[in-house]
């Protein structure tokens, strides 16, 4: 009996870590399946309804909106307000509403207007959802588990970027548009019920933490007054100021590279058709997900610090050797074969260091912000990153008409190799690293 339960205990550590934060893998990973099939079919029915690429833009950009405006803000909220009830009834709400617009469509009743209003409000839901599961993961977990609660959190990410659309799919062609909502909607509410067992330590509050909070002040005074203490916090602390300046910087190549530049390449550059550049594409979810099952040990060997910043410079390095590709005289005397692999592989290994680069920048983040912070921290992050993300794009496909292909690569990949090495000399970044190594967490809680 006894020998059963140490075979036993290990496996289902080492599959969800404890109980508690299996409930809110599984819960984000319903979550964030439900979103990528949504999102999935709301872009087919609006080209359904108005053939319209401006109304679909139009959609998609409400979508994106309420995460640009008020990220900042719902970090406060999620250092305000319970965390669980936060989780719990954003997916609660997200369930609702599907289950509402699978009732309406069904009616006949649904129109452009409807579907703007349920996008917002949907958009808004994972304004605060977001936050508040990157903020509660080091609450149920311990410190040295941190590493392997990201992992798993990135191969959510990565598996339901492969199967968010998959689903989709196949659900649209099975069911329709109403089976798709209705389905979904179902899926959220069973994901807030089983959020509900979740055991939520005690959540420090900014009021109870800052001794400056005036007792006295209205909540919209309150609410300001935490607002502001968010940015003071991060502006006053060097290394968490730097490393999220340069968290951004990355961001800002690295959204737009894979979103714009790697498809212009694949397309209009090397010719390939789109069955052949959506295999390449996948290689990458591929890489991330091959990458949460290796980063534990490599913690376990590396310093966070050393595989972040070397995670940066390999995936530079891979950005040039890609970039050789692009010039005419080397692809063209490349069989299609050859062509596939030289692109296909150096994607899946981006997906692999961006597990090396991501994991050990959210630790550094949870372990050195207090839990009265976290919040603000995370939907600071997280409403800058959605800013830069139109910009970014805009700028690089300006760019890319007037730089050839190949030397915007090879651009890019100098400038991410620059940016590690610079993270690497950082000295807010280090003593922040060592901090974090040596104490096991920069500030104490």
């Amino acid at each position: 009996m006894g020998d059963a339960k140490q075979v036993k205990t290990p496996l289902s550590r080492r599959l969800f870590i404890n109980r508690d934060f299996g409930l809110l893998f599984l819960g984000r990973l319903v979550s964030q399946i439900g979103d990528g099939i949504h999102y999935f079919a709301l872009t087919w029915l609006v080209l359904d309804l108005t053939g319209s690429g401006a109304a679909l833009g139009s959609v998609l950009m409400v979508s994106t909106l309420p995460g640009i405006l008020l990220s900042p803000f719902a970090g406060v909220i999620v250092d305000t307000v319970s965390r669980k009830m936060i989780i719990v009834g954003a997916d609660l709400i997200r369930g609702l509403l599907a289950l509402a617009l699978a009732v309406v469509y069904y009616l006949g009743l649904l129109t452009m207007p409807i579907l703007y209003i349920a996008t917002a409000l949907l958009s808004l839901c994972g304004v605060v959802f977001g936050p508040a599961i990157s903020a509660s993961v080091p609450n149920l977990v311990e410190k040295d588990e941190l590493v392997q609660a990201n992992a798993r959190n990135t191969f959510s990410m990565s598996a339901t970027g492969i199967l968010g659309p998959v689903v989709g799919a196949m659900l649209l062609g099975a069911t329709g548009y109403f089976g798709v909502f209705a389905i979904n909607g179902i899926c959220f509410i069973l994901s807030g019920i089983s959020e509900m067992f979740i055991r939520f330590p005690s959540q420090i509050k900014p009021e109870a933490a800052d001794s400056e909070q005036d007792e006295t002040a209205n909540p919209w005074g309150q609410f300001m007054h935490n607002f502001k203490q968010g940015f003071a916090y991060i502006w006053n602390n060097e290394g968490l100021r730097t490393i999220i300046l340069f968290a951004l910087t990355l961001n800002f190549i690295a959204n737009p590279l894979f979103s714009v530049v790697f498809p212009y390449f694949g397309k209009e550059v090397l010719r390939m058709d789109a069955s052949h550049f959506g295999f390449i594409q996948s290689s990458f979810p591929v890489g991330l997900m091959l990458g949460t099952f290796i980063v534990g040990a490599l913690t376990q060997r590396y310093t966070k610090f050393r595989l972040l910043t070397a995670g940066i410079v390999g995936q530079g390095f891979l950005v040039i050797f890609m970039s050789i590709i692009a010039f005419p005289a080397v692809y063209q005397g490349l069989s299609a074969t050859a062509v596939f692999i030289s692109i296909a592989l150096p994607m899946l290994m981006l997906g692999v260091l961006s597990v090396q680069v991501n994991v050990p920048l959210g630790v550094a983040l949870q372990e050195s912000v207090p839990d009265h912070y976290r919040g603000r921290v995370f939907g600071l992050m997280d409403s800058l990153t959605q800013m830069l993300v139109p910009l970014s794009m805009a700028v690089f496909g300006v760019l890319l008409d007037i730089i050839p292909a190949a030397y915007f690569l090879i651009v890019c990949g100098v400038f991410s190799i620059v940016l590690g090495f610079a993270m690497g000399r950082s000295p807010g970044i280090v003593t922040l690293y060592d901090e974090i190594e040596s104490t096991g967490s920069a500030v104490a809680q």
